[in-house]
C-alpha cells in the first residue's frame, strides 16, 4: 500500500478520546456494568492492539525509530490514556468527576504496536499466521507486522513474570489490572480482499485465537481477569476508505457493502465468543455508535432539524465529520505531482478524524 492510502488508517481514534463517556450508553454489558471492570482498586491498564491503542511508550522491545509512527501532539491522547483517566470518576464525589490531573490507574503498560503511514507493512492483527495462511496465492506485496496479538501477549507474560520476581508486593496486582484488547482494523481491511467464505473462516480463526490469548492471560493471573474488548467500527466510514470513492467508482459500492458485512460478522462472532468465555469479566464498548452519534449531531445541526431528544439546538462537537485534519495536496509541477504533500488543518479540534 502506498503512503497516501494509509494516511488516515487510524483516524477514528480522535473521537474516542473526547467523548469516551458516551460508551457507557452504547455498550454491550457482558458484565453488569463498567464499574465491574473499572473498580476503585484499578491501578494498571495493560494495552494490546494496533494503531488505535499504541501510546508510543513501550515496556519491552521498543521498535526502532524507523518503524515508529509519528505522533503529532495535536492528535491528543489515544483512547486507552483517556480510559485511564476515566478511572478517577467516583460516585461519591462530583468534584472527582472533573479531576483528571492524576491517573488513578497509576500505570499504562503498553504492548500495542502501530506502524508509520509510509511503510508497506500491514499493521498489527490478531494473528499474522492466520493472515499468511488466508492470503496464500494472493497477489499482495504487503507483509503483516510481527507484532500481532499473540506476540504482544507473549511479550507481556515474559515482562510480567520478571516484574513479579523482582517484587513480592506485586502478587496482588492481578486484582488491580484491566486489560484492553482492540483489534480488527487491519484484519478486516486485509480479509476484505478474500472471497467471502475464506474471509469468514479467517475471522472465525482470528476471534478463536484472540480468546486463546485471553485464556493465556487468565491462566497467568491469580484472579479472574477484567477485559475491555471494543467492538469493531465501520471501516467504510473512515477517510482512508472514502478516499477511494472517486478513483474506483464502479467497485466502491460493492467493496463498501462487503466490508460492512465483514464488520458485522466480526462483531457477531466476537460477541458470541465473549458471552461464552468464563475466565474473567468482559466489557464491550461500541465506538462506532459514538462516531455515528457525532455525525448525526452534525447533520441535524446544519440542516436545522431536531430529533426527539432535541439534538441540533447546540453546536456539534465537531464541525467537520467527513473531512480529516490531514489531507493530501498536489501542486502543478511534475515534482509535486510525483509526491503529494500532506497538509494539516488549522484547527484539529474541529475535525472528527485526524
Amino acid at each position: 500500500m502506498r503512503f497516501l492510502s494509509r494516511l488516515h488508517v487510524c483516524a477514528g481514534a480522535t473521537i474516542l478520546l473526547i467523548v469516551y463517556f458516551v460508551w457507557l450508553q452504547h455498550s454491550t454489558y457482558i458484565t453488569s456494568s463498567i464499574q465491574t471492570i473499572l473498580g476503585a482498586k484499578t491501578q494498571r491498564v495493560v494495552v494490546f492492539g494496533d494503531d488505535w491503542s499504541d501510546t508510543g511508550k513501550y515496556r519491552v522491545s521498543p521498535p526502532p525509530k524507523s518503524l515508529r509512527a509519528t505522533r503529532d501532539r495535536d492528535q491528543g491522547e489515544v483512547w486507552v490514556e483517556t480510559l485511564c483517566k476515566e478511572v478517577t470518576i467516583t460516585p461519591c464525589s462530583s468534584k472527582a468527576m472533573f479531576d483528571t490531573r492524576q491517573l488513578a490507574c497509576g500505570t499504562i503498560d503498553n504492548f500495542a504496536r502501530s506502524i508509520p503511514s509510509e511503510t508497506a507493512s500491514v499493521g498489527s492483527m490478531v494473528d499474522s499466521d492466520i493472515y499468511a495462511q488466508a492470503s496464500t496465492g494472493k497477489s499482495n506485496k504487503d507483509t503483516a507486522t510481527s507484532f500481532d496479538f499473540k506476540t504482544q501477549v507473549q511479550q507481556y507474560l515474559t515482562y510480567d513474570k520478571g516484574d513479579r520476581n523482582m517484587s513480592e508486593r506485586l502478587r496482588g496486582i492481578d486484582q488491580r489490572t484491566v486489560f484492553t484488547v482492540f483489534f480488527g482494523l487491519w484484519d478486516l481491511l486485509e480479509y476484505s480482499k478474500l472471497q467471502r467464505e475464506h474471509a469468514m473462516r479467517a475471522i472465525d480463526n482470528s476471534i478463536a485465537e484472540l480468546f486463546q490469548g485471553l485464556d493465556a492471560l487468565a491462566k497467568h493471573a491469580a484472579f479472574p481477569i477484567k477485559v475491555i474488548l471494543p467492538s469493531m467500527v465501520d471501516v467504510t466510514f473512515l477517510p482512508r476508505f472514502q478516499s477511494g470513492r472517486s478513483t474506483t467508482q464502479e467497485h466502491f459500492a460493492e467493496s463498501q457493502h462487503y466490508l460492512v458485512f465483514l464488520r458485522t460478522y466480526w462483531n457477531n462472532v466476537l460477541f458470541q465468543a465473549a458471552t461464552q468465555w468464563e475466565n474473567g469479566a468482559v466489557f464491550m464498548p461500541d465506538p462506532n455508535a459514538v462516531i455515528m452519534e457525532q455525525v448525526k449531531a452534525n447533520q441535524l445541526h446544519y440542516e436545522q432539524i431536531s430529533d426527539a431528544s432535541g439534538n441540533s439546538k447546540q453546536a456539534p462537537l465537531f464541525e467537520y465529520v467527513e473531512q480529516p485534519c490531514l489531507s493530501s495536496k498536489q501542486g502543478n509541477s511534475v515534482t509535486d505531482l510525483q509526491a503529494a504533500a500532506i497538509e494539516k488543518c488549522s484547527d484539529p479540534a474541529q475535525h472528527l478524524f485526524w
